[in-house]
């Protein structure tokens, strides 16, 4: 009973859109019906009318037709004609001047009706209602000179009254059972609808058991819920990776940082030992620690950096660079700060490029390529630049002639912490975080950059940046 009771709370989707379903059927079948049900009361009701001042017209040109001497006797004789112009449910009265009955005709199981006498000058039609029946009463003069009065026609209005119910009653309950059939309908509909949001349910509720690993099955329905079903999809394998990405970070910076703090730990126990008494001991552990002070400063300074690339929002409509400026700056620093290695820069550019990168980031992207190329290139080797544009974007490439990156791990590189050669990149003091925050800076400006070979020794580091409007 609860089971059913909760597959049914109001709160349900299938629910909601069954009773939702069914309302609006509701209220559509009911204003159609009001709408009809009225029309067709008006024109009964003038079709009542209508038929009712044809009869007593027939019976005003009867009376004409007798001529100026007709007299109650004359009425009288003429019981049978008029009977024959009357409907069976009409009841016929002739009246005097005075309102007092000198003849009267019933239709065919008709009653009397109380009526109040109403002289009339010409002819007249009234709908009243008596007894709680409604009636046309209709009235005409008629004038000779043996007698004066009025002719009286009543007509209840039993079929107008007795079709107007029976179609009351027929809308209400085709209105009903509009309602009821369209909320099944609706429910069964929304049921069948709904399921896969109840699959999607079912996973999320899966993922938050085992794991990031579960997958929605994807139905080829073409609607916004197999779309719905394929962006969680997507979704999900993004936050898997950038969990697994995340995981692998804290491991990579949790390595990173024990090696310099095993060396603090064994230089500074090493001087509690015998540093208090042996100068070279303590001058030496004391300037391996600096040393190794200075690398973890480095490391959580790279941290940040990469930290606040990820969570820095950037406004990609004020953001202008002028490409020119900020790569002929940035050489200019390394010629003189690196004056053993060549520095050469291309410009292919047609015009002065203007790109859509805050000019600080694009200075530290360009800085973080060049520090690698010089890191990783021996003295005496070229390093050149060149600045190009390509499908109506601006490229930037920087080219080295040192050791390279095996083709197996050109894709990994922009990875945080990753390293080719580990020992090597250790002695010149890098922690694999440089390509990293400039992958991010760059991704951030809907840019790009890959990492190609340079034949036949080095590597070509190439990033793509967006015209600014």
């Amino acid at each position: 009973m609860n089971t059913h009771f909760h597959r049914l709370k109001p709160s349900s989707l299938k629910v909601k859109w069954a009773m939702a379903a069914g309302s609006a059927i509701f209220l559509a079948f009911f204003l159609f019906s009001f709408f009809q049900y009225h029309a067709i009361n008006k024109w009964m009701l003038d079709e009542e009318e209508n038929n009712f001042g044809r009869v007593l017209d027939e019976i005003n040109v009867f009376f004409k037709q007798r001529g100026q001497n007709i007299q109650v006797q004359d009425i009288y004789d003429s019981r049978d004609l008029m009977k024959q112009i009357a409907e069976k449910d009409q009841t016929i009265r002739i009246l005097d001047r005075q309102g007092n009955q000198e003849l009267e005709i019933k239709g065919e199981n008709e009653t009397s009706f109380y009526v109040p006498f109403q002289p009339v000058h010409d002819k007249s039609v009234t709908l009243i209602e008596s007894e709680g029946k409604k009636m046309l009463i209709g009235r005409s003069p008629i004038q000779s000179s043996r007698f004066n009065g009025f002719v009286e026609i009543i007509q209840p209005l039993n079929r107008y009254e007795k079709i107007m119910k029976n179609l009351f009653w027929m809308m209400t309950i085709t209105g009903i059972l509009a309602l009821l059939i369209s909320a099944v309908v609706g429910y069964y509909m929304a049921k069948r609808f709904v399921r896969p949001l109840n699959k999607l349910s079912e996973t999320m509720r899966s993922i938050e058991r085992k794991g990031f690993h579960e997958r929605v099955e994807i139905v080829k329905a073409h609607d916004e819920i197999s779309d719905l079903s394929q962006i969680f999809n997507k979704m999900m394998s993004q936050i898997e990776k950038s969990f697994q990405q995340q995981q692998q970070f804290v491991e990579d910076a949790s390595h990173e940082l024990r090696t310099p703090i095993q060396v603090l730990e064994g230089h500074l126990a090493l001087l509690n030992r015998w540093g208090k008494k042996d100068p070279t001991i303590l001058e030496e552990s004391l300037q391996v620690s600096l040393e190794e002070l200075e690398r973890v400063k480095r490391l959580v300074g790279e941290l940040l950096e990469l930290s606040r690339a990820d969570r820095e929002k950037f406004d990609l409509e004020n953001a202008r660079a002028n490409v020119q400026k900020v790569v002929d700056k940035v050489i200019r620093d390394f010629r003189f700060l690196h004056k053993e290695y060549t520095f050469s820069s291309f410009d292919e550019l047609n015009r002065e490029a203007v790109v859509t990168i805050m000019p600080r980031h694009l200075e530290q992207i360009m800085i973080i390529l060049l520090d690698n190329a010089v890191k990783y290139s021996d003295e005496n080797s070229t390093i050149e630049v060149k600045m190009m544009e390509h499908q109506g974007e601006v490229m930037i490439e920087v080219k080295d002639e040192g050791i390279g990156i095996p083709e197996e791990d050109l894709p990994k590189v922009f990875d945080r912490f990753y390293r080719v050669d580990k020992a090597r990149s250790r002695e010149k003091g890098g922690y694999g975080l440089g390509l990293a925050i400039a992958s991010k800076l760059i991704q951030n400006y809907d840019g790009e950059i890959t990492a190609l070979r340079n034949q036949p020794d080095g590597t070509i580091i190439r990033i793509s940046l967006r015209y600014a409007h």
